[in-house]
């Protein structure tokens, strides 16, 4: 229980930095995704159930700023807590490696499928879309990822001792 209220407020925080103060990071226009990665993260850490419920929530309110495409956000945060958190116990992400590859291909899944729904977006559009964004934001995300899992192992080992 109080695992999930932590995952909660790590949400909060992503969802605040997100909103507030990461635009001032892009590069280009290109931003990394907090709340997929910590919704990545927590299905790495505490599996798909969790992550599914707390993604839905988060894309949620994600939704409300474009109320257009009201539950794409949470249709696909959803749906990536819940495969990567099944795909957890198929694969060893005890590395980091393997989790920022595992960051990095959830946003790029993330934002085929968002590009796909997104009423905006022509369908002949997607490869380009893809291509302008998406590589730029999986490297980002998985950058911020990579900083974000060393200082988890660091944590971790620092529990250890």
């Amino acid at each position: 229980m109080l695992q999930t209220v932590r995952h909660i407020l790590y949400l909060g925080l992503a969802c605040f930095l997100q909103t507030t103060w990461l635009h001032y990071l892009g590069i280009w226009s290109i931003e990394p995704d907090l709340i997929l990665l910590t919704v990545v993260f927590i299905a790495l850490t505490s599996g798909h159930l969790e992550a599914a419920a707390l993604g839905f929530c988060m894309g949620l309110c994600q939704d409300t700023y474009s109320p257009a495409d009201l539950g794409l956000n949470a249709l696909t945060k959803s749906l990536l807590g819940f495969a990567v958190g099944l795909g957890r116990t198929r694969v060893m992400a005890d590395t980091v490696q393997v989790q920022v590859l595992t960051v990095m291909a959830a946003v790029a899944v993330h934002d085929l499928i968002y590009f796909v729904g997104h009423g905006d977006v022509a369908f002949t559009q997607v490869p380009y879309y893809l291509a302008r964004y998406t590589v730029g934001r999986a490297l980002y995300t998985g950058l911020v990822g990579a900083a974000v899992a060393a200082l988890l192992a660091l944590r971790g080992q620092h529990e250890v001792d």
